[in-house]
């Protein structure tokens, strides 16, 4: 989730001092005897979808091409326990009723503390717990069967612990709202997961209170699980899964009219919704530059079931579910760079994705 800045030319100037601070391979720009400590790190890329297909519904825009580049800047630090963050983000909003413009956000604004080796917290516009978690079993680089969690959100407290191999997260979001800025109502977000040397599994679950006629949301339960498998050093495994049940407004009402383009409504007939999807990925690290990466995907939605009640009036090729494959080849020229190319044949939203990424 992105929070778009009322205050452009203020965050250009942090973004220009931020990089005249720092080198080209720029990390720690800032320590002292104590350890504290101030890192720059953030990453360029350029890319897109192409083959673009706007009936799936997740593009802003009914064209071939739609351009993914993007770019993030962020610092992070100590001062003693206490941790902060601050992340600014440059990206095309090229999903569905997004705009189709290049906006900056601020991504990430919050402050930690470390209670002890084990025990963490952390306040602010951060990632709620399971948003760390639920693509785990993915090896792709595209998103491809999405859990639909919370993802960031302002005025979230989030707690996470580490217990030997085990690890777990919680996280509590006042007001959570949409990407388009429609309210979720209160979000509760957790995961609870196993990493191992060779296996790892996560398990996530997410409850929102609902916007309460404020928008379509209504309130919302969601699983998600994911599990990684090293076969061999070279050669390994994924899988994602979620399950939701989501209610959702059927009907709206004008409540204020005085302004025609910016009409008041009041949402209700809320209806319980179930989706799910699921996925099996795999990768096959070839050499320290080349990696083969693959996935099934399989979503299901019941607005798609034109034998629903909830249907949403599309006729869609492929029905109340669909399916489709992924193939790509990522090539490292350097440890921070990566190129990547992923095909996608089936029920797909697009026939192919390519993008060129540095990180630092």
């Amino acid at each position: 989730m992105k929070r778009i800045t009322t205050h452009p030319t203020k965050v250009a100037a942090l973004v220009s001092a931020l990089l005249c601070a720092s080198t080209v391979q720029a990390a720690t720009i800032y320590q002292d005897d104590q350890g504290n400590a101030l890192n720059l790190y953030g990453e360029v890329g350029v890319g897109g979808h192409f083959g673009a297909n706007y009936e799936y519904g997740e593009f802003y825009a009914d064209q071939g091409y739609i351009d993914d580049s993007f770019a993030t800047l962020g610092v992070k630090g100590n001062n003693g326990d206490l941790l902060y963050r601050l992340e600014v983000d440059y990206e095309r909003e090229n999903w569905a009723y997004g705009s189709g413009d290049m906006v900056l956000s601020i991504d990430k604004l919050y402050l930690g503390y470390v209670l002890n080796d084990y025990h963490y917290v952390e306040f602010g516009l951060t990632d709620t717990a399971f948003d760390d978690y639920d693509k785990w079993g993915d090896f792709t680089f595209d998103t491809t069967v999405e859990t639909g969690e919370a993802g960031d959100q302002d005025a979230t407290v989030k707690y996470e612990g580490t217990y030997g191999s085990v690890k777990l997260g919680t996280s509590y979001s006042y007001n959570a709202t949409s990407s388009s800025g429609a309210l979720l109502g209160d979000v509760v977000n957790g995961y609870l997961g196993y990493f191992g040397d060779h296996f790892s599994a996560v398990i996530g679950l997410e409850g929102r209170g609902g916007s309460e006629g404020e928008s379509k949301y209504g309130e919302q339960k969601l699983i998600g699980f994911g599990m990684r498998y090293a076969l061999t050093d070279s050669l390994l495994f994924g899988l994602n899964a979620f399950y939701e049940e989501e209610d959702i407004a059927q009907s709206k009402t004008a409540v204020d009219v005085t302004d025609p383009n910016n009409k008041i409504y009041a949402f209700n007939d809320y209806q319980t919704l179930k989706n799910e999807g699921a996925l099996v990925s795999a990768k096959y690290i070839l050499t320290e530059q080349w990696e083969v990466v693959g996935s099934a995907n399989y979503e299901s939605y019941e607005k798609w079931d034109a034998e629903s009640e909830f249907w949403n009036g599309k006729d869609t090729d492929w029905g109340n579910n669909r399916t489709w494959g992924t193939l790509g080849v990522n090539f490292k020229p350097t440890r921070s760079s990566v190129i990547a190319i992923e095909g996608n044949l089936g029920e797909a939203a697009q026939d192919a994705y390519a993008y060129a990424r540095v990180y630092f």
